[in-house]
């Protein structure tokens, strides 16, 4: 029986409630983020057609929220990241909810979790330095590139328009899957010591919406609370800058397609 779009929000939205709670017991911040903002600003839920949710967090906090919900995991849920999935393909983590089944085509082949996901995109302190920006960037792209790799291994990097296929590629598709996983967490590790939690300006680890971009700490922090469906979560205090950022005329509805086909979606 096909899933109907409601039915995927409210299993995502149980999803976020659980991460909430975790967050909260363990004074971790967040922030919703993108459209999750966007549905909480705009509609105080999802967005009608949004399929997805999305939370920020810096990269001081995921490194406490990593190591937290390695030893305390929340019940019900996988944590779905480099360190817990052998081919774990994004340079962002995701919480999946265990039981139900969220395929995407392009990774059908990967060995990892397919459950109900909410992503968790990591941001953290841009240098002062141009220079050492630059840098933090390459060690960035290095680090996606060899998240990426388990998803080229089964198809032709070459082709991919995103991709440039360079002698990063040619030397990272060479490693092992273990020693891919230890460079990715090396370059991971380097990239975020370059940026400092007191930084005036921050980066995303998300190189489609803003690659190679730092951007005021203040679209981040602080947070206040406000209404997403039943409850309250964290969002950014400064929430209209980066909403405008994003979207620009954020309070006129842009409808976007589902993620997944929900015929082949099992809540």
């Amino acid at each position: 029986m096909a899933c109907e779009l409601r039915e995927l929000q409210l299993t995502e939205y149980e999803v976020l409630c659980k991460f909430a709670e975790f967050c909260d017991t363990h004074n971790i911040t967040y922030g919703l983020s993108g459209g999750t903002l966007l549905g909480a600003v705009r509609h105080n839920g999802f967005i009608p057609w949004d399929d997805d949710i999305d939370v920020h967090m810096e990269m001081h906090e995921f490194k406490r929220f990593v190591r937290i919900i390695r030893k305390h995991p929340i019940p019900g849920i996988h944590f779905s990241w480099i360190t817990t999935d052998p081919e774990h393909p994004y340079w962002f983590a995701r919480l999946r909810k265990c039981g139900t089944f969220m395929p995407q085509d392009k990774y059908a082949s990967l060995d990892m979790h397919n459950g109900i996901w909410m992503d968790i995109i990591v941001y953290c302190g841009a240098p002062k330095s141009e220079r050492l920006l630059k840098l933090q960037q390459k060690l960035y792209f290095v680090f996606v590139t060899a998240t990426r790799m388990s998803l080229f291994k089964h198809i032709d990097a070459r082709n991919e328009e995103s991709f440039q296929y360079n002698a990063k590629y040619r030397f990272i598709q060479n490693l092992s899957n273990k020693n891919r996983i230890r460079l990715a967490k090396l370059f991971f590790a380097l990239y975020s010591a370059l940026g400092s939690r007191h930084s005036e300006y921050i980066t995303y680890t998300d190189w489609v919406q803003h690659p190679k971009e730092k951007l005021p700490r203040s679209f981040e922090l602080p947070v206040c609370k406000h209404v997403f469906e039943d409850r309250e979560f964290s969002i950014p205090v400064n929430y209209d800058a980066s909403l405008t950022k994003q979207y620009g005329d954020y309070m006129t509805p842009v409808e976007f397609p589902c993620h997944a086909d929900l015929s082949h979606v099992e809540v």
